[in-house]
């Protein structure tokens, strides 16, 4: 490393945990290991099934935090946005310019609240989960006051048993809430029934996702 480098301050193992060609015993972990080319392969094959199936396609965050995959997803692979389990997380998209985010929770503590209806100040739409009618004047207390829209999707419980309304008359209830609740937008609903998924028979998986499409179907 020469003084020509803008790492040229630094010390490898102490403040820089890597760099490109370096030796597999040298990186200090935790640290996220790309093949680079398996990558950009993936996020365009993604990327085309999506959109051959009419669907838009919107990256979780979670699976990588980082906001160079983020960028790479969207442009490679079309995706739309990214998606976050928490706001902390939602904060570092939005400051580093993602432009659509989702929360994919209910967000309750008042402080997170707040910090998350600060978040479209970064020019970021942003939506966010809601199950309860409590949680609309929250979120539209913390939207005015911070004088920005934030976005919420009725989260239905599809069979998971972690979170969401069960039936349509309550799904439509918050929903009219949202939509006359100053500084929040309805925009949709959210179903997801990730138990599913390790289910091993195939019998099994269609059973059980068939009841939840059955059920988001009665709702909408």
């Amino acid at each position: 490393m020469n003084a020509t480098t803008p790492f040229a301050d630094l010390e490898v193992g102490y403040d820089i945990p890597a760099l490109p060609g370096m030796d597999a015993a040298q990186i200090q972990t935790p640290c996220l290991v790309l093949d680079l080319d398996a990558l950009e392969r993936n996020v365009r094959k993604m990327g085309d099934y999506a959109k051959a199936h009419g669907v838009r396609h919107r990256s979780h965050g979670k699976m990588h935090r980082s906001i160079d995959v983020q960028k790479l997803q969207e442009r490679l692979g079309g995706a739309v946005g990214v998606c976050c389990q928490k706001v902390s997380e939602a904060e570092v998209f939005a400051r580093a310019g993602i432009r659509d985010i989702l929360v994919s929770n209910q967000v309750r503590d008042p402080q997170k609240i707040d910090r998350l209806a600060r978040l479209p100040r970064h020019g970021a739409r942003v939506s966010v989960c809601v199950d309860e009618l409590s949680n609309v004047a929250e979120l539209s207390d913390a939207a005015q006051r911070q004088g920005s829209t934030l976005e919420c999707l009725v989260e239905i419980d599809c069979g998971a048993g972690r979170c969401g309304v069960a039936t349509g008359s309550e799904a439509v209830a918050i929903a009219r809430a949202i939509d006359a609740a100053p500084g929040l937008g309805f925009a949709g609903i959210q179903a997801y029934q990730g138990a599913m998924q390790h289910l091993e028979r195939y019998e099994d998986r269609k059973a059980t996702l068939d009841l939840a499409v059955d059920l988001v179907k009665a709702i909408v």
